[in-house]
């Protein structure tokens, strides 16, 4: 029974963070941001701007906000996309996390006047509880969609860093909000999209390279870092300046969510072993993140 029960939660919990990183982010959309008139970066940005152009060419006025529908249909064929070259079960928790955030959205109705007066106080919550909210989805591994869906894919594939393509597509969101409405709008919602970015990489732990180095008697840690970790290694023989004693010195990078198994591999093949760790490093070459 216990067994089972473990099982049960090891597959349930994935969705359930994936569940609940969509809430909190379409809570902090609907309670903080659109009450201080604040618009999104990404798809759920776009679809923002597509809700205010359907409200006004259409003039109606909708009992709840459409923004989350409309961000569930831009998802469609990025989900499509992802189905036919990506991990499914990535995008099954994509696709939970998708279907929390347009559930959220349309029933939590939008403040008519801001919880908080001070718009730069409600951009720094809105950010912080959005970015931590997305990283317990990546925490799942799977994504809050959008753009998201294409980083990881880029990232698995090697092609680059996503930033250029948050640039460009936020450059055309955050233009259009300075057409359409004014300098303070665009400004804020540039400063949101940064703080949100900022604090994602700080809750992300998938996004910190940590360098570990091992000082060991037992020669079989590298294979299994390489076989178990699934990581590159380089190592050396070393000698110890004191004793004597001949041991293997063994480098690798590992993300910072690798760590914790890392050291529960190490510390049960010798107890003995000597770790040193160095995390946020800036790493160029081969290296793998594993988003998802």
């Amino acid at each position: 029974m216990f067994i089972c029960y473990n099982v049960l939660m090891k597959n349930i919990k994935p969705y359930a963070y994936a569940a609940l990183g969509g809430i909190l982010f379409a809570v902090s959309v609907n309670l903080f941001l659109i009450p201080a008139s604040i618009y999104n970066g990404g798809v759920v940005g776009i679809a923002q701007l597509f809700r205010d152009a359907v409200l006004y060419l259409f003039n109606i006025n909708p009992s709840f906000d459409i923004a989350g529908i409309l961000n569930f249909t831009l998802n469609i064929p990025i989900l499509i996309f992802a189905w036919t070259r990506m991990s499914k079960n990535f995008v099954k928790l994509t696709l939970v996390s998708i279907i929390a955030q347009t559930i959220t959205l349309s029933i939590i109705p939008v403040q008519t006047k801001p919880l908080i007066d001070d718009v730069f106080v409600a951009i720094l919550i809105a950010a912080v509880m959005g970015a931590f909210g997305a990283s317990l989805t990546y925490r799942a591994k799977g994504s809050s969609g959008g753009l998201d869906v294409i980083g990881f894919y880029r990232s698995q594939k090697n092609k680059g860093s996503l930033g250029s393509i948050y640039l460009a597509v936020n450059s055309v969101i955050y233009a259009i909000c300075l057409i359409l409405y004014d300098v303070q709008t665009a400004l804020y919602s540039l400063i949101y999209s940064s703080i949100f970015s900022y604090c994602l990489d700080k809750f992300h732990h998938h996004n910190i390279e940590v360098n570990v180095m091992i000082f060991t008697k037992n020669t079989e840690i590298k294979h299994l870092i390489n076989n178990v970790i699934r990581r590159g290694v380089t190592h050396w023989d070393g000698k110890g300046a004191y004793t004597g004693d001949t041991m293997d010195v063994i480098v690798t990078i590992v993300a910072q969510s690798e760590v914790a198994e890392l050291r529960k591999l190490v510390k049960k093949t010798d107890p003995h072993a000597f770790i040193i760790l160095n995390e946020n490093l800036k790493v160029e070459g081969g290296f793998e993140k594993r988003l998802i």
